[in-house]
C-alpha cells in the first residue's frame, strides 16, 4: 500500500493546530516506511520518518522545523519528524506555506486534490514584516492572533476573532451588532485605535469600526501591539495590523479549485455562506470570493428580543504576479455592502455602509542596494447612511419620542496613503529596516436632524463634522540585533508632522447645533483657530532573554504620541453614544495636544514537556490623554432621570494606566490540556479637576463656548455641589477577565477532532467615572463548548454552543435605560458549520 503526502493542512480549533494528510489524487507517493507512529513523551503527537519522503517532501517538513518555521513539528535524533500543537502561550507566527519543489507527476486542473495542498502563498511576508519571522517573534508586548481560528470560533469581523481568540489576553470588545466589534487593547477609548496596514479607520466612530469592515475569513493574521513598540505603523500608543489573504501559486502547472463554506446560529437565525474561487499557474494567481451575512434580533438570557438583525455582503479580489525572479506584485480589492443593519445601543441604525479598499505591494528581493525593498499604497473609501426613526430605536430610547427628534446621518470617509520601506542584513546577527509613509484622512459628517426639547424646536439643522483632512508624512528606523548570547534588543524611533483643517466652505459652518438657536461652528467649538498642525515622536527598546531551555525574560521601554482625530478636533455636537450612559452628544475642540504615552513592560515566560506559561505586568503613564467633560445633562419625565449627556473632548494632564496578563497550560495527559489567561487594567485619571471648566454655548442668548479658569473640569455639568474629587477612574475601563477551561484533541477512524470547553469569568466594575455618569456593572460567568472535526482532507466540520447556561449579562461597555431596553449580551446559541475545500 502506499501513502500520500503532498501537504498536511494546519487547521486551529481552540489553540491548537490540527495537522491531518492530505490523502486526495494527484499527491506525492512514497513507500510504507511512513507509517504513522505515537512519540515516547509529550501530548498526543505523530512522527514520520523523513527519509521516506521525497526530497522536496522532506525540505518542507525541515523548513518548518528550523528556529522559526513555525514551531509546528519538531524532527528528532532518529530523524523523524514530530508534530505537535501550538500552544496558547506562545507568540507564534502563522504557519505560511512554503515553495517546494515541483511534484514528479503534473497536477492538471481537473484534479480533485485539495488547492490547499499545492498553493503557496505568492508574497513571503507582509511589507511590516521587515525582520525575519523568528526575529518578529521577538517583540515585547505583543500577540499574533490568526485567521483560521475563526471557524471553529464562528467569528464574524476581525474584532470578533480578536475578542473570541484563544490567544487574546489585554483584548476586550464593544460587541455593538454580531457583525460590528469595536476592540479596546489595554483600556483604549473607542476612536483612539487606527488598523494599519493600509490603515482602515471607521466612517463613524460610534457606528462601525476599524475592523467591521473586514471578514474574519479573509485575514491571515492580526499582529497586536500592546504598546509604543513599533514605529512602522504609523504614530499611536498601541497598534493593530492585519495581514489579508494573498494569492495562491501552484508549483505543479495551472490548477483550478474553491472553497465552499457554510455556517448557522440558532440564537437570531445567522446565516453565513461563502464561495471563493482559486486560479494559480507558477508565476502568477488569483482568488475571487464571495461572502453574505444574514440575522434577525437576537434573544438576551432573559428571553428580551434585543434589536440586532443586518445584511452583509462582501466581494474580495487577490491578484498577485511573480515580475521576475525575487520580485512579486500583490493587488488585493474588497467591496463591502452592509444594509438593514440594526444597533440598540446606538443613536442610530445603518440603512447602508459601503467601502471599497485597494491595496498594492510591490517586493523586490533582488534589488542591488538593500536585501528587500517594499513598497505599498492604499485607497479606502466608506458612504454610510443612517436614520434614528426605526420603532425598535424608540423602544430603546423612548426619550427620542419625548422629544420628537428624528435624524438621519450621512458619512463618507476616504484614507489614501503609501509606504515604502527596505530592509538590510548587516551581518548574521543584525537587520536594519527603514521607510517612509504617508496617510491622509478625508472625513465629511452631516447629522440633519428635528425635534423640540420643551418650548425649543429645532428643524432640519445639523450637527456635523464638517469635510475636513488630516495629513501624515512620517519616517521610521529599525533595529534588531541578535549578536548577544540569548539576547534579543529592538529599537526604533519615528518623526511625524500631522496636520488638519477643514475644508468645508465657511457658509456651510453657520447655523449648526440643535440649541435654540443654531450657532457658528466657532461658537459651538469656542475656538475659531481650525487648522492645526503637531510635530511627532516616538521610539522604543525592547529586550528578550533567554536564561535557559525553560525560562525567557522580556522587557520593554517606550514612548509614542497620538495625535487628535478628525472627530476629535472638529465634531460639532454630533449625537455619538460613547459611554455606557448612552444619548450623549460630542464637541470637539480644535485646541487639544496630542497624547504622549510613555510605558514600561516586564514579564516572563515558562516551556517544559508538559506545563507553559507566561505573565507580563506593565505600566503607563499618559500625558494629556485625550477623555471626556460633561458639559450639561438633560432629564426627562417620568422621574426627571438624567436621559441625555453632553460630553466634550479635554486633555487630562496626567492619567495612569497599568495592568497584568497572564496565560498557563498543562497537559494533563496525552491528548488533553487544562488552559488558563488572566487580564486586568487599572486606569486612573490623576487630574481630573484639570485647570478650566467649559460653558457650553448657549443657543438661547447665543453666547460661544468658554473655557473658565480656574474652575473645576465639568463642575457646571455634573449633579453633585461641592468640591470635585481631583482623582478619578478612567472611563471605559474593562474589568477583572479570567477564561478557564479544558481542551482535547485526538483521533476516531483517522478523522482529526478538537473539542474544548471553556469558562469565561468577568469580575464586577465597581471603578466607574461618576462624573461622567458611568456605573458600576455586575460580575458574571459565561460557558462555551467548542468542537471541530476534519472528515477528510477537503472536509471540515464545526460545532459548539455559547453562553451553554442561557446567563443573562451585560459588558461593562453596553448601554443601560432607566426608562427603555438596556443592552443584554445573547443568551444560549448553538453552532454549526462546514467548510468543503476542492
Amino acid at each position: 500500500m502506499a501513502w500520500r503526502l503532498p501537504y498536511w493542512k494546519i487547521l486551529i480549533a481552540g489553540s491548537s493546530v490540527l495537522i491531518g494528510t492530505a490523502l486526495g489524487s494527484g499527491g506525492v507517493t512514497h513507500g510504507a516506511e511512513a507509517n504513522m507512529a505515537t512519540a515516547d513523551e509529550g501530548p498526543s503527537r505523530d512522527t514520520l520518518s523523513v527519509q521516506t519522503l521525497p526530497e522536496s517532501s522532506r525540505a518542507f517538513w525541515r523548513a518548518l522545523s528550523e528556529p522559526g518555521g513555525q514551531g509546528a513539528v519538531e524532527q528528532r535524533e532518529d530523524g523523524t519528524i514530530q508534530f505537535v500543537s501550538l500552544r496558547l502561550y506562545q507568540d507564534t507566527a502563522p504557519l505560511q506555506p512554503l515553495p517546494v519543489e515541483p511534484a514528479p507527476a503534473p497536477v492538471t486542473p481537473s484534479s480533485t486534490q485539495s488547492v490547499a495542498n499545492i498553493f503557496r502563498g505568492g508574497r513571503s511576508s507582509a511589507l511590516l514584516q521587515l525582520a525575519s519571522t523568528q526575529r518578529k517573534e521577538n517583540r515585547v508586548a505583543a500577540d499574533r492572533i490568526l485567521g483560521i481560528e475563526s471557524k471553529a470560533r464562528s467569528t464574524s469581523d476581525v474584532g470578533s476573532l480578536l475578542s473570541k481568540s484563544a490567544r487574546n489576553r489585554g483584548i476586550v470588545a464593544q460587541k455593538r451588532n454580531p457583525i460590528i466589534t469595536d476592540p479596546r487593547i489595554r483600556g483604549s477609548r473607542v476612536g483612539q485605535l487606527g488598523a494599519s496596514g493600509s490603515y482602515w479607520i471607521p466612517a463613524r466612530i460610534d457606528l462601525d469600526t476599524v475592523l467591521s469592515k473586514v471578514d474574519s475569513d479573509l485575514i491571515s493574521s492580526v499582529d497586536v501591539v500592546k504598546g509604543p513598540y513599533a514605529v512602522a505603523y504609523g504614530p499611536g500608543n498601541s497598534f493593530l495590523n492585519f495581514d489579508l489573504v494573498e494569492s495562491p501559486r501552484s508549483d505543479s502547472g495551472p490548477v483550478v479549485g474553491g472553497t465552499t463554506s457554510l455556517e448557522y446560529q440558532t440564537n437570531g437565525e445567522q446565516w453565513y455562506g461563502r464561495q471563493s474561487l482559486n486560479y494559480a499557474d507558477e508565476n502568477w494567481g488569483v482568488q475571487v470570493g464571495y461572502g453574505h451575512r444574514t440575522g434577525s434580533d437576537y434573544e438576551a438570557g432573559n428571553g428580551v428580543s434585543i434589536p440586532s438583525s443586518y445584511q452583509s455582503r462582501d466581494l474580495d479580489v487577490a491578484l498577485g504576479i511573480d515580475l521576475a525572479p525575487g520580485q512579486s506584485l500583490e493587488m488585493f480589492y474588497l467591496h463591502q455592502d452592509q444594509t438593514d443593519v440594526e444597533l440598540a445601543g446606538q443613536a442610530f441604525d445603518l440603512d447602508a455602509l459601503t467601502t471599497d479598499a485597494v491595496e498594492i505591494t510591490w517586493v523586490n528581493t533582488s534589488i542591488d542596494w538593500a536585501d528587500r525593498v517594499e513598497v505599498e499604497g492604499w485607497y479606502n473609501n466608506s458612504r454610510l447612511k443612517g436614520n434614528a426613526q426605526n420603532p425598535s430605536k424608540r423602544q430603546t430610547f423612548p426619550f427620542l419620542d419625548i422629544i420628537r427628534y428624528v435624524g438621519n446621518t450621512n458619512v463618507d470617509s476616504v484614507s489614501t496613503g503609501a509606504r515604502a520601506a527596505a530592509a538590510w542584513e548587516l551581518d548574521a546577527d543584525r537587520e536594519l529596516s527603514a521607510g517612509v509613509d504617508v496617510r491622509v484622512v478625508r472625513q465629511r459628517l452631516d447629522e440633519i436632524s428635528s425635534g423640540q426639547f420643551g418650548f425649543i424646536s429645532f428643524t432640519d439643522v445639523n450637527s456635523p463634522i464638517p469635510r475636513s483632512v488630516a495629513a501624515n508624512p512620517g519616517l521610521f528606523l529599525e533595529l534588531v540585533d541578535q549578536s548577544f548570547d540569548n539576547l534579543t534588543i529592538t529599537t526604533g524611533a519615528r518623526a511625524d508632522i500631522v496636520t488638519t483643517e477643514i475644508l468645508a466652505d465657511r457658509t456651510d459652518l453657520q447655523d449648526l447645533g440643535t440649541g435654540f438657536a443654531q450657532q457658528s461652528l466657532s461658537d459651538i467649538l469656542g475656538t475659531g483657530e481650525f487648522d492645526q498642525s503637531f510635530g511627532l515622536w516616538s521610539a522604543f527598546v525592547t529586550a528578550n532573554y533567554a536564561v535557559d531551555d525553560h525560562w525567557t525574560l522580556n522587557a520593554a521601554a517606550g514612548h509614542g504620541q497620538r495625535p487628535p482625530s478628525l472627530t476629535e478636533l472638529y465634531a460639532a455636537e454630533s449625537f455619538m453614544f460613547l459611554l455606557q450612559s448612552g444619548l450623549n452628544t460630542v464637541t470637539g475642540d480644535p485646541r487639544l495636544n496630542p497624547e504622549r504615552h510613555s510605558q514600561i513592560d516586564l514579564g516572563a515566560s515558562f516551556d517544559s514537556d508538559h506545563f507553559r506559561a507566561s505573565v507580563n505586568g506593565w505600566h503607563a503613564w499618559v500625558h494629556d490623554r485625550i477623555t471626556f467633560e460633561t458639559l450639561s445633562i438633560r432629564r426627562g419625565p417620568p422621574f426627571g432621570q438624567i436621559e441625555q449627556v453632553n460630553l466634550k473632548y479635554v486633555n487630562t494632564d496626567l492619567a495612569t494606566l497599568m495592568g497584568i496578563e497572564a496565560a498557563a497550560e498543562y497537559d494533563l495527559f496525552d491528548g488533553l490540556s487544562a488552559f488558563g489567561t488572566l487580564s486586568y487594567v487599572r486606569g486612573e485619571d490623576q487630574t481630573r479637576n484639570g485647570s478650566f471648566a467649559t460653558l457650553q454655548a448657549d443657543g438661547l442668548t447665543g453666547a460661544p463656548s468658554v473655557r473658565v479658569t480656574g474652575a473645576q473640569r465639568g463642575q457646571f455639568g455634573v449633579t453633585t455641589t461641592g468640591p470635585l474629587p481631583g482623582e478619578e477612574p478612567l472611563p471605559g475601563i474593562p474589568p477583572l477577565e479570567s477564561r478557564l477551561g479544558l481542551r482535547a484533541s485526538g483521533t476516531w477512524r483517522e478523522m482529526l477532532w478538537n473539542v474544548e470547553f471553556a469558562a469565561r469569568l468577568v469580575d464586577r466594575q465597581s471603578r466607574v467615572a461618576a462624573l461622567l455618569f458611568e456605573t458600576p456593572t455586575a460580575g458574571f460567568a459565561t460557558f462555551d463548548l467548542r468542537s471541530f472535526l476534519q472528515v477528510s482532507p477537503s472536509l471540515s466540520l464545526f460545532a459548539g454552543v455559547e453562553n451553554l447556561t442561557d446567563r443573562n449579562y451585560r459588558e461593562h461597555f453596553d448601554f443601560r435605560s432607566l426608562t427603555g431596553t438596556s443592552i443584554q449580551q445573547p443568551g444560549l446559541n448553538a453552532y454549526v458549520g462546514s467548510e468543503l475545500v476542492y
